[in-house]
């Protein structure tokens, strides 16, 4: 995918090398992704030196995680959202379908056709078995993702993006029940807690947008007295160490990320380190220790990689994408799509990680709800100059 990346970059400067410069200008996350890539900078430097091969490797994947915001931003831009978001409409059926499909088979035949197409397989599984992440105690429906909180990611994403739509006179309603039954019955496959807690926080945000005070404090108020219920029974459910994810895993990889932080707490151990903390197989896939089972936060990965200073950033820049998004919501549709999906997908990447290339999914879609909310900006302000300059001149 990420060839695809590089490849769309390669194009733009090429085609739309005239257009690039205000495109550039008028991109408004410029700077905290500017300090993000400085932090980077800084980690290699504390920690390996003037290493070219380091930070190649630092620039590489800040590109390849951040990229796909200016790349979609650059098609928003210039293109009309509404012809992409139906071409996507469709993308989504289909997945959903054959996300049903997976589990009605109980194997996950597209993944391994698609990658048997390709020359080189560098994934987790073997494809000459049935691949299936089905288990005793849960349904996990994958798809084409790394993994099935990967396309839990992707399902939220998907479920907040066309919620968004759902008062919008282009679309029929119809049309989106159909969608949405479908989305919500691959997120109960997929298994992902995760994504259920998200793509339920997202749907509340949406519908309660635009409604009285009282009712959303209605809202809070059950939240807070369901929570209160049922707090036991939410921690039994998490303590339960059979069941993929629990209380104490977490706890185990704290404490995993505590030791490995004690060296350079500040700025982190470097690009890359959390790749080589794992054992790797004769095939060069990474094992993970049964003791912590990987780094399911975003807080892990960066305090380990990058310090503390490195995960203060990353929140900034979420901070700074959300307010940019924010501020223009009153433009379109577009706005409050953008910043339910930030809110949603920072909290999944808190609680979940980054797995697979899952935050390329969410980085598509809310690029091009900023990419849409510019130029519309930008019109606005042309009439308004053209009105000034038509009173000055009466």
């Amino acid at each position: 995918m990420d060839l695809f990346l590089y490849g769309f970059f390669a194009v733009t400067l090429v085609k739309d090398y005239r257009s690039l410069p205000d495109d550039i200008k008028s991109f408004p996350l410029k700077f905290p992704l500017f300090i993000l890539l400085i932090c980077h900078f800084a980690s290699v430097y504390i920690n390996e030196g003037f290493d070219a091969k380091q930070f190649y490797a630092a620039t590489r994947e800040f590109i390849e995680l951040y990229g796909y915001i200016f790349a979609s931003y650059l098609v928003a831009r210039h293109t009309d959202i509404s012809e992409i978001l139906k071409k996507v409409y469709f993308i989504a059926v289909a997945i959903c379908i054959l996300g049903i499909i997976e589990i009605i088979l109980q194997g996950n035949y597209p993944y391994t056709y698609i990658c048997r197409a390709f020359p080189i397989y560098t994934g987790y599984y073997s494809l000459d078995d049935i691949i299936t992440c089905i288990q005793d105690y849960r349904i996990r429906a994958t798809l084409t993702t790394a993994h099935p909180t990967a396309y839990g990611t992707l399902l939220t994403c998907l479920t907040v993006l066309f919620g968004s739509l759902w008062n919008n006179p282009n679309w029929k309603k119809s049309h989106l029940i159909i969608l949405y039954g479908l989305l919500g019955t691959n997120i109960f496959l997929s298994g992902s807690r995760t994504a259920m807690v998200c793509a339920a926080l997202g749907i509340a945000i949406l519908f309660l947008r635009k409604r009285h005070i009282l009712l959303k404090i209605a809202c809070v108020g059950l939240c807070i007295v369901f929570a209160t219920l049922y707090v036991n029974v939410i921690i039994d459910e998490f303590s339960q160490q059979s069941k993929g994810s629990s209380l104490t895993l977490r706890q185990q990889q704290l404490l995993f990320t505590l030791v490995q932080i004690q060296k350079s707490p500040i700025l982190g151990n470097g690009v890359g380190y959390t790749k080589n903390v794992f054992d790797y197989d004769e095939d060069g896939r990474p094992i993970n220790d049964a003791t912590i089972g990987g780094l399911e936060s975003i807080i892990y990965r960066s305090l380990i990689d990058y310090g503390f200073v490195g995960l203060g950033v990353y929140y900034l820049f979420a901070l700074w994408f959300f307010i940019a998004v924010f501020r223009r919501r009153s433009k379109n549709y577009c706005g409050f799509a953008g910043y339910t999906l930030i809110l949603t997908t920072t909290l999944f990447f808190t609680l979940s990680g980054h797995i697979g290339n899952n935050t390329a999914f969410a980085f598509l879609l809310e690029g091009l709800m900023l990419g849409n909310l510019i130029p519309a900006e930008d019109k606005e302000d042309e009439l308004e100059e053209i009105e000034s300059e038509v009173l000055d001149e009466d």
